[in-house]
């Protein structure tokens, strides 16, 4: 069966919570209505009855409107705000029986209860949603506590509880066409944990798991920020080093082609090189020194094409520089074969004057 969207569930509280068990015998309970204070000592008689008889949906359906009369005397507020809220936990209680429906525990957070109440019955009720396999739901409804309750007593808990949904959703079943039916949830939920909740447990796989899902986009930049947002804010994550590692693989990885893209990989080969010096013990040290000749070889030929350029133009001093950087980075590689062909061009490029101290260039 489909189920409503949250937010037409939500403008129908009121309807909802009268059907929760056939309709209200009180008739007291509707939308925003507000007792006159006359009649609030009767609802507060027949709701305390109620919840004697363990009918904790009447007794709070009597006195929500008792809450909203205005002019009550301290003492007879208080009395309805005590058994409201005993009421309203009893009711929490009911509904979070197993095999109970979770809608009408979110249906509770509109009732204007007290603060910490409608979160608990929030939370158990997203709860409730995830052991019943709708997650969707269950962040949608955490997501409208955060709206409703910022700073709420239980962010902690919600945090937590939004990355566990998150890092489920990314990891669903594939559908015939291949594709994660749930991938943009996952995506979404996670971007909410690491910029509203980056005090959950699994923030930093968060962060990882974002960075994959947008290397699987071949969205470069955000897979790239992702892992260094991982780095920078969970410095001592099990995963840090491996972002770490990823940053810089992310970055060559979006290169196109070396002509064009020289200062992103004198970047990337400052990184690789800087993870070495403080990781290289780290099971990752064999991949990472691989990236790094992959990086150092993809510098050679660009050097070796801008020092073409320089010859065709008759720059001999440009052509000579980066042929001698193009030994350097193949012989750093270890590639032996790509060190004769960068050896064999600049023997065959005419000596240079260097334009600045007027010294002859090596050859």
């Amino acid at each position: 069966m489909t189920r409503l969207p949250r937010s037409i569930l939500a403008c129908a509280v009121a309807l909802a919570l009268s059907l929760l068990s056939g309709c209200s015998s009180t008739g007291l309970f509707s939308g925003d209505n507000a007792l006159d204070p006359e009649d609030v000592p009767a609802a507060l008689e027949k709701a305390t009855a109620a919840l004697a008889r363990d009918d904790a949906q009447e007794a709070v359906e009597l006195l929500v409107p008792a809450s909203r009369a205005v002019g009550l005397a301290p003492d007879v507020r208080d009395r309805v705000q005590i058994e409201l809220e005993k009421s309203a936990e009893r009711r929490i209680e009911q509904l979070s029986a197993p095999g109970s429906d979770p809608d009408d525990l979110a249906d509770l957070i509109d009732l204007e209860l007290p603060r910490q109440i409608a979160v608990q019955a929030g939370l158990v009720a997203a709860r409730r949603y995830v052991e019943i396999g709708e997650p969707i739901d269950a962040y949608e409804l955490l997501k409208r506590i955060d709206d409703k309750f910022p700073l709420h007593h239980e962010r902690i808990a919600s945090g937590n509880l939004m990355a566990d949904i998150g890092l489920s959703l990314k990891d669903d079943t594939p559908t015939l066409f291949g594709w994660f039916d749930t991938l943009g949830e996952a995506q979404e939920i996670l971007e909410y944990v690491i910029l509203k909740t980056p005090w959950a447990r699994r923030c930093d796989e968060a962060y990882m798991a974002l960075s994959v899902i947008y290397e699987q986009d071949q969205d470069w930049r955000l897979a790239i920020e992702r892992a260094e947002g991982l780095v920078l804010n969970h410095p001592g994550s099990p995963l840090a080093i491996q972002a770490q590692a990823r940053v810089p693989e992310l970055r060559l990885r979006m290169l196109a082609s070396p002509e064009y893209d020289r200062q992103e990989l004198d970047r990337a080969r400052q990184e690789l090189q800087e993870w070495l010096v403080s990781h290289g013990t780290n099971e990752l040290e064999p991949k990472v020194r691989l990236e790094l000749a992959d990086c150092l070889v993809r510098l050679c030929e660009s050097d070796l094409s801008i020092s073409r350029f320089y010859h065709t133009v008759g720059n001999a001093f440009g052509a000579q520089r980066h042929a001698r950087r193009a030994i350097q980075e193949a012989r750093d590689a270890g590639d032996a074969e790509r060190v004769k062909q960068a050896e064999d061009w600049q023997r065959g490029l005419p000596a240079a004057v260097n334009p600045i101290s007027g010294t002859e260039a090596l050859p």
